[in-house]
């Protein structure tokens, strides 16, 4: 019997509003980041985090410096 194929992957916890899970998810599925038929929200941060997926603000950035 083969195992499960190690990921090399670490978790991740955040505390974050009630609804942001599942805006998360809706927005992860809306790109094509799916696990299981539901958005997946750790294919959605890895796509940030690398570069592939460019996130715009929709407000005023903030000043620095």
């Amino acid at each position: 019997m083969v195992g499960r194929k190690k990921l090399h992957r670490e978790s991740l916890h955040a505390r974050v509003a009630p609804e942001t899970s599942s805006k998360l998810k809706e927005i992860a599925y809306a790109l094509g980041y799916i696990y299981n038929q539901d958005g997946s929200i750790g294919q959605l941060l890895d796509a940030i985090a690398s570069g592939e997926l460019i996130l715009i603000s929709a407000k005023n950035p903030r000043k620095t410096g």
